[in-house]
């Protein structure tokens, strides 16, 4: 059962970071190379907060799909989030895990479906609780895996915690998602990665084989 739950989680966490490499691919390509010049027009104009799409807000300019992909990375994360703490853990969570979790992914599955909506319509739908959303998808999720994180057993289990910490929208604000004029190219390209990665380390644990414990054999003392 753990096992399957663990694969699971390995499958979503790959589709969302698949997805949201395809968001970043719909701003970016063709405008911004992911290495070289660019100190271009049609890049410059890319890094505009215009073309955000985590989550669109005023005033907004769609990229492609980009927004419909990115929407439904955030969904299937949701999804990932449910089984995480058994996936890393092993075992079930506290009490105080399950109110952090439920509240994350409420408000994941919120910006996803506002985030879906706005590429779907052409313009921006706020979240139904923004304030709220605010606070606990960017400080909440990377609190939470990291919790869960230490009470991980295993380097692969760390690791899938290390990568998702590091592809959270806090850390990726804080380092690798603000650009010499307002967005980093690729950014949302990276954290994709980064799901990916912890998708991988996910399903190492899914398929390894458990440790065996050792049993103790006594032999019967031989009468001389």
């Amino acid at each position: 059962m753990l096992r399957t739950a663990r694969a699971g989680v390995a499958v979503l966490l790959t589709a969302s970071g698949g997805l949201l490499f395809a968001a970043s691919w719909q701003r970016w390509a063709g405008a911004c190379p992911w290495r070289g010049d660019r100190e271009t027009p049609e890049c410059t104009t890319r890094m505009d907060h215009l073309y955000d799409f985590l989550p669109p807000a005023e005033p907004w300019v769609p990229a492609g799909t980009a927004a419909q992909l990115a929407g439904a990375s955030l969904l299937v994360l949701a999804a990932a989030l449910l089984a995480l703490p058994w996936a890393l853990t092993g075992r079930g969570p506290g009490p105080g895990t399950v109110t952090a979790l439920v509240a994350v992914v409420l408000v994941m599955t919120d910006v996803g479906l506002a985030t879906l909506r706005s590429g779907l319509d052409g313009a921006v739908v706020s979240p139904l609780l923004p304030d709220v959303v605010s606070w606990s998808w960017v400080f909440v999720l990377p609190v939470l895996v990291g919790c869960l994180g230490v009470l991980s057993r295993g380097w692969a289990a760390g690791a899938a915690a290390v990568l998702l910490v590091l592809a959270s929208p806090l850390v990726a604000y804080l380092s690798y998602a603000i650009g010499p004029f307002d967005a980093q190219p690729w950014w949302e390209a990276i954290s994709g990665l980064l799901t990916c990665g912890a998708g991988a380390c996910v399903l190492v644990l899914a398929t390894r084989r458990p440790a065996r414990g050792r049993e103790a054999v006594l032999e019967p003392a031989v009468p001389t």
